[in-house]
């Protein structure tokens, strides 16, 4: 092999990972054989410097004998080459191996909602693409998950916006793969069938009357269920008129509330939430008497526990400052008021909207954009307050545009000058007629 690379002294070294305990250098350099003591069997690894000049790869040659690890680095040498000239090359590294480095990575990160569903999906993929390399990535792929998710689901059937939810992790995945140097490229996602670019909500007709039927249905429920209906009730109100999803209502505390100025009313002053949601945490503006008036009936509920046996604050002086918002008596929050919602909208019939599109718990996140919107709040500002983009805002929203614009489009025309008789003016006339 003399001449056709040249051979280094064996040097002794520390690395991050263990002392060098000897190694080889070939192609002027381009070429690194190394072995290290860490390896209770010796074992060659390579590092290869890129053609592009931006930094090495680094591999493993699986081997201990010089030869063969001369030969796996040199093949992965002129692979590099090859794709330096655009060639794809082969990539036989498998992916189950990576998607227990992804969980890891996942496991290392602040504890949210979003990141646990993450670890879950990939969980549950991994029997699927365990035997599979990156070279089988591909939109195929990803449609096979799909179905294999849907076979496995208890109504053999994925929402769409399941599938999107779906197929946002899975992008977050392989975008760590392209930062791990696994893989080149994310690759194309399918459309997701029966999406909608309008999101079920409340009109402000549909709005008013919700609200109109909150009152009775408090007082026709037995008392067993009152107190659970009426923090229901309240609930809805505020994610209506905030805007902030049900995963930051679920953590809300009382310390997370905060008065601020109101311009129009000093003594009425709006009120700011501090939540920590799949986005990050944001300081979220709630305005409006509806809002506060909400906020002040649920703390109210919650005194009454102060003198209930069954309540984790039984006997204190007040409720204290860290304790959850929405909670049960026992003060631990409430995970979901999905199935109470839907009984609520169902009771007053109210379940669909009038394209026949079930309505969810977050209708009410839509009801709140969609009511800004109409009311002309800038985009970028709604955007900022809702935790999401101003392109999020226009596919979902854009529809609400024009009604907020209703002044605009119903203004009355200007008179225009009278055409003058003949010319090509005259071909446009039966426009008025």
């Amino acid at each position: 092999m003399e001449s056709q690379h040249d051979i280094a002294q064996p040097e002794r070294s520390r690395s991050s990972k263990g002392t060098i305990v000897q190694s080889r250098t070939f192609r002027d350099g381009a070429i690194y054989l190394y072995q290290r003591s860490d390896f209770k069997k010796p074992t060659w690894l390579c590092r290869v410097k890129n053609p592009n000049g931006n930094g090495y790869t680094t591999r493993s040659t699986k081997t201990g004998d010089e030869h063969q690890a001369f030969s796996f680095a040199d093949k992965l040498y002129h692979e590099l080459i090859a794709e330096s000239y655009g060639k794809p090359r082969r990539n036989g590294k498998r992916i189950g191996p990576a998607i227990d480095a992804y969980i890891k990575h996942l496991e290392g990160q602040p504890k949210r909602q979003s990141i646990h569903y993450k670890s879950l999906l990939m969980k549950r993929v991994k029997p699927l693409l365990d035997g599979k390399t990156f070279d089988d990535v591909s939109t195929s792929l990803i449609n096979q998950i799909v179905t294999s998710l849907k076979t496995n689901s208890k109504s053999s059937q994925l929402s769409p916006n399941t599938v999107k939810r779906i197929f946002s992790d899975l992008k977050h995945f392989f975008q760590w793969c392209v930062e791990e140097g696994l893989l080149t490229a994310i690759p194309r996602f399918p459309k997701v069938a029966g999406d909608q670019a309008r999101r079920p909500h409340f009109n402000a007709a549909e709005w008013k009357k919700l609200l109109s039927t909150m009152a009775p249905y408090i007082q026709e429920s037995p008392g067993s269920v009152r107190r659970d209906r009426h923090l229901l009730l309240l609930y809805i109100v505020i994610l209506a008129e905030t805007g902030i999803r049900v995963g930051e209502a679920r953590t809300l505390k009382w310390r997370d509330l905060r008065p601020i100025d109101n311009n129009a009313d000093p003594d009425a002053p709006n009120i700011a939430l501090y939540v920590k949601g799949k986005t990050g945490e944001r300081e979220v503006v709630g305005s409006g008497p509806r809002v506060r008036d909400a906020f002040h009936r649920i703390i109210v509920l919650r005194r009454k526990d102060l003198k209930d046996e069954r309540s984790d604050i039984c006997g204190e002086e007040d409720v204290p400052p860290d304790s959850y918002v929405f909670c049960n008596r026992d003060g631990v929050p409430i995970d979901s008021f999905k199935k109470s919602f839907a009984s609520f909208i169902d009771h007053i019939g109210m379940t669909f909207d009038t394209f026949g599109r079930r309505r969810t718990i977050y209708s009410l996140r839509h009801t709140y954009a969609t009511s800004r919107i109409e009311a002309g709040v800038n985009h970028y500002v709604l955007a900022k307050n809702m935790g999401t983009s101003v392109p999020m805002l226009e596919r979902y929203y854009g529809h609400s545009t024009n009604v907020g614009m209703v002044d605009e489009l119903t203004r009355p025309k200007r008179k225009r000058p009278a055409l003058s008789k003949g010319g090509a003016n005259d071909e446009l006339g039966w426009l008025g007629s």
